[in-house]
């Protein structure tokens, strides 16, 4: 297994991932939600600051994808994803603003966010500490100074995973868990 920068040819393979360790996106209107909330943004518009976790075959197994500016993430978001997120599921685009309402302050000191997942064959191997090193390095070297994360407060593994990398609790509302990280 191997960490490397996102290629064009992950788009499909980060989809699969996407949808694979994600619940509730079962129906179409579902996964166009899903892709439009949790993945498209990233590997479109940010593609540099995306990394995959490959097999052999160099098929990606995992990712960490990055919005290193929560700034130009909110103005093309609004643009771009939301009407296909409202347009899919309004009760998602809602519950989508209620999180964006809820990090505001957050945002000042760490200007960037994350997601991870990682396919259930590729877990327990590493492979999410290395991407979260790829990444960090990366928005080190860049200038980043904090990069913050959403989990669900029921991801018992997820909440484990980033308090031992190093991540701190911000916030803890609705069932949710906001991490913080200094660069």
């Amino acid at each position: 297994m191997q960490i490397r920068a996102y290629q064009p040819k992950d788009f499909e393979r980060m989809h699969k991932i996407c949808y694979e360790t994600s619940s509730g996106f079962d129906t179409d209107k579902g996964k166009i939600a899903l892709y439009a909330t949790y993945c498209d943004y990233y590997i479109n518009e940010d593609p540099s600051s995306c990394f995959v976790a490959v097999n052999e075959l160099d098929e990606a197994i995992g990712y960490v994808i990055c919005a290193p500016e929560c700034e130009k993430y909110e103005r093309v978001f609004k643009e771009k994803y939301a009407p296909i997120l409202r347009k899919a599921s309004p009760v998602r685009y809602f519950f989508h603003l209620v999180n964006e309402w809820l990090c505001r302050n957050v945002k000042k000191k760490y200007p960037a966010h994350l997601h991870i997942d990682i396919l259930p064959e590729g877990q327990r191997m590493g492979l999410g500490t290395k991407l979260m090193d790829t990444l960090t390095n990366y928005l080190r070297e860049n200038g980043v100074k904090g990069v913050y994360l959403v989990c669900g407060a029921g991801n018992v593994k997820g909440v484990n995973f980033y308090k031992k990398y190093g991540f701190k609790v911000y916030s803890q509302k609705f069932g949710s868990v906001t991490f913080v990280l200094d660069l």
